[in-house]
């Protein structure tokens, strides 16, 4: 059996992220929306989502806006970061369901809440206040690398260590839906159309998720690397190809 999930990550930072999330659902692929709360357009973006009640939208826990390495070391080392975690996450929660959303799932922003330290509690809060699914990326290396030998090492060095701490975090996410597999990390920011229709078109059986940055300002056409945000004009039209759709639509004909 295969099963297929589509998200755009940091629904609400703009206007430009919020409409491409839009028409990328509309028009596209895009099955979710992971919500930044504490966001200038996210109360656009849950008019939106409001409008469009067919498209799964989440919470996307912001823990740092900047620099996730330097957060990091403090959540390990500081006691008093540590102590905010718990409140933080669950005061964005709370802030989420009293738009009047339901959360499909539940992800952070730079992928903060795969750290040994934020993963348990971000998962016992799901599980506190019902949300379904969470993400543990991984299992892209094999076919990023098929794909493309381009910066190989560095590569295989970031998906070494999401490897390994989805190995060492997997059971503290007992009783949540993780996709076995989770693709974005590698190309994060440059997900075009050519490398996203080659992903869906070798996922094997099973749950996959994939994962964008799309928006529709065009400054944010990308030649080689990402956008400072990973934001991407090349992501949403890669969401919207004709390509792309036919491949989709074959993986979940299974």
């Amino acid at each position: 059996m295969k099963k297929f999930i589509v998200t755009a990550d940091d629904f609400g930072a703009d206007s430009s992220v919020n409409r491409a999330v839009i028409k990328a659902h509309r028009e596209g692929i895009l099955t979710h929306a992971s919500l930044m709360v504490d966001r200038a357009g996210a109360p656009e973006a849950v008019r939106l989502a409001r409008e469009n009640p067919s498209l799964g939208v989440g919470l996307h826990v912001e823990l740092c806006s900047e620099n996730p390495g330097a957060w990091g070391r403090r959540y390990f080392f500081s006691q008093e970061h540590r102590r905010r975690i718990d409140p933080e996450i669950r005061r964005q929660i709370e802030k989420f369901m009293a738009l009047g959303l339901k959360p499909t799932h539940i992800d952070s922003h730079f992928h903060i809440h795969v750290h040994p330290v934020i993963f348990p509690i971000l998962a016992r809060l799901a599980r506190e206040y019902e949300i379904p699914r969470t993400r543990l990326p991984g299992g892209e290396c094999r076919l990023s690398l098929r794909y493309s030998r381009e910066n190989a090492f560095s590569r295989c060095g970031l998906a070494a260590v999401f490897f390994l701490l989805g190995k060492m975090l997997g059971p503290s996410g007992r009783g949540l839906e993780i996709p076995e597999r989770c693709y974005g990390l590698l190309r994060s920011g440059l997900m075009k159309k050519d490398y996203l229709e080659w992903l869906v078109r070798r996922a094997p059986a099973g749950t996959t998720e994939i994962y964008l940055h799309p928006c529709d300002d065009p400054k944010t056409r990308t030649e080689g690397k990402p956008t400072e945000t990973h934001y991407s004009i090349d992501e949403l039209e890669a969401l919207l190809d004709g390509g792309v759709k036919k491949a989709a639509a074959e993986f979940n004909r299974g």
